[in-house]
């Protein structure tokens, strides 16, 4: 009988008497792994199916939410549904941000196997490979874009561009264009062009600059999660055992030295065993409050939570950035958007049938088709500003609204503001404290004065004018800089890609080196987003598996892959 992967989603033996759960070694009544890997999103996933590669180790991969087998999750259109789902998402909200109207912001991170992976928009982004080169340029050898680039290869398997040297071909993560595009990417396309902006074909290949359609981890008309991908082969080894619904609570140290972890499940306090390394891959938010939880981080504000001091480490949860955006959109008097209508429902439910049939129609598609990424200012050396087209009519709150409208999503790529992630308390199930403090640099809000009005030009190029309505928001009467900084403020949401909190560098207060390994202590790495010393300039899916590709040539003693050339 061939012995496969352990999945534990509730019972299991109390802390102190936990004994292996891997079909493997039960029989030893062994409860020590090589690896334990704390989060079984993007990162965890990745690094879970690497590490197991080696049938002499043993790794266990603890996950707080369930097993991915909604079927949301697989529908790529899902993501309408998972972006607020009360089991699949932490739901967390921000603290009321002083300069966006007084207003908390609605974070959504994945609670599932997966992670945010699993109820995300699936868009394959990179970022500028500028972004990279100044990661190493920063004082972190071997994170350059010559570097990093064969990683993002290794996981990759692209079905377009299968002979570029900027794509991988037969790598575990599928990449593709969509199934059908809407008639809109087009227009978008040629009103750029009109403005002299230009048509790119690759956001991930030479040039960045342009507008164009973008590709989607989709396979076959199904979402491509990091868990679908990864784990799709991984979870047949023996040496693996995978834990969902279990909430970390902390790591516990002997002489400085990480050897295990702390979790409740069931209610009930466990805790399993690192003979070699714990690694952290629980995201942005979560990573620096279990270090807090932990006893490292900023040393007073943990003793005013009771939280012995294991090492004073106040860079830990600082640094936070996130992409934020707000949007000009328009109604339409025809049906080319999509949109709830009498005039749509036929081809609506013709669409939605073709989906249990063949794969195909709405419901294998996101509706974030297109977009693109433009400067600001001419003296730039990159893009400053990603635009997301939206073709769609959509709600303030973020909703498919009733009608038909499109709109442009103005996208500020790196933001100089900078919040910080903190505890509310030592309890696991207390969400920590997060703050983005967006707008607190008010040269963020003028770059986004800058890019609402570029997409304006955009949406006012006469290849509109057949689809065009009225500009629904901001509105006509909002042209000045400080109404539009009003309606910004009173508007913006986040774009969901939190990093920063647990940063990598070469300074004694960075909380990462180079290697990902945590200061002030031995045997404890963060893999996630975390460590980005900055924001990357796109979406954060694809750079937290490259990362993760990378992290786990690390912890095996591996020699990193040949640096790309050429390019």
């Amino acid at each position: 009988m061939k012995r496969r992967c352990q999945w534990r989603d509730a019972v299991l033996p109390a802390a102190g008497g936990i004994r292996s759960m891997s079909v493997a070694t039960s029989q030893a009544g062994e409860n020590r792994y090589d690896y334990v890997i704390v989060g079984g999103g993007s990162a965890g996933c990745v690094l879970a199916a690497r590490l197991s590669e080696n049938p002499d180790i043993r790794v266990c991969l603890i996950e707080a939410g369930p097993r991915d087998r909604n079927p949301l999750i697989h529908i790529p259109l899902g993501v309408m549904r998972l972006i607020n789902h009360p089991r699949l998402n932490w739901r967390y909200w921000s603290t009321p941000q002083q300069h966006a109207a007084d207003r908390p912001i609605y974070l959504p991170r994945g609670r599932v196997l997966g992670g945010s992976s699993s109820i995300n928009g699936s868009i394959y982004m990179r970022g500028h490979r500028a972004d990279y080169d100044d990661w190493a340029k920063w004082g972190n050898p071997g994170w350059s874009y010559a570097d990093v680039l064969p990683y993002f290869r290794k996981s990759e398997n692209n079905e377009q561009f299968q002979d570029s040297p900027y794509h991988g071909r037969g790598g575990p993560m599928n990449v593709t264009d969509l199934e059908s595009y809407n008639p809109l990417v087009d227009i978008m396309c040629e009103a750029a062009e009109s403005l002299q902006l230009a048509r790119t074909a690759d956001f991930n290949g030479k040039e960045q600059e342009g507008f164009g359609r973008r590709q989607v981890t989709v396979r076959r008309g199904r979402r491509e999660s990091a868990a679908t991908a990864f784990l799709r082969n991984a979870r047949s080894r023996p040496n693996l055992t995978i834990i969902c619904n279990a909430l970390v609570s902390r790591i516990v140290f002997e002489n400085r030295r990480a050897t295990r972890v702390e979790f409740k499940q069931d209610d009930k306090p466990r805790s399993l065993s690192a003979k070699r390394e714990i690694v952290l891959a629980a995201g942005a938010f979560a990573s620096p409050a279990i270090l807090m939880r932990s006893g490292i981080g900023n040393g007073p504000a943990l003793q005013e939570l009771g939280i012995g001091v294991l090492h004073h480490a106040p860079q830990v949860g600082s640094n936070l950035q996130d992409h934020i955006s707000a949007a000009v959109q328009y109604s339409s008097p025809t049906t080319m958007p999509y949109g709830l209508s009498l005039r749509s429902m036929p081809w609506l439910a013709w669409s939605f049938l073709q989906y249990p049939l063949f794969r195909r129609g709405l419901l294998a598609n996101t509706i974030l088709h297109a977009g693109g990424f433009v400067k600001s200012r001419p003296d730039l050396d990159r893009p400053d500003i990603q635009f997301i087209l939206l073709p769609a009519e959509r709600t303030p709150e973020g909703r498919v609204g009733i009608g038909h409208g499109y709109g442009l999503v103005t996208l500020l790529l790196r933001p100089r503001s900078s919040g910080i992630v903190t505890l509310a308390g030592r309890d696991p199930d207390r969400a920590p404290v997060i703050d983005p403090r967006f707008y607190s640099e008010m040269e963020d809000l003028d770059d986004m004065v800058r890019g609402l009005r570029f997409a304006r030009r955009v949406l006012e190029a006469p290849a509109w004018q057949h689809v065009r309505g009225e500009e629904l928001r901001p509105g006509p009467s909002v042209q000045s800089d400080e109404a539009l900084k009003d309606y910004i403020r009173a508007t913006s949401v986040t774009c969901f890609h939190p990093v920063g909190t647990c940063r990598m560098g070469p300074d004694a207060n960075d909380v990462v080196d180079a290697q990902l390994r945590v200061r002030g202590v031995e045997g404890l790495r963060v893999v996630d987003a975390s460590i980005m010393p900055r924001m990357i300039g796109g979406n954060t899916n694809a750079p937290v598996i490259m990362i993760a590709e990378k992290a786990a040539d690390m912890i095996s003693g591996r020699p990193p892959l040949p640096a790309a050339t050429g390019l």
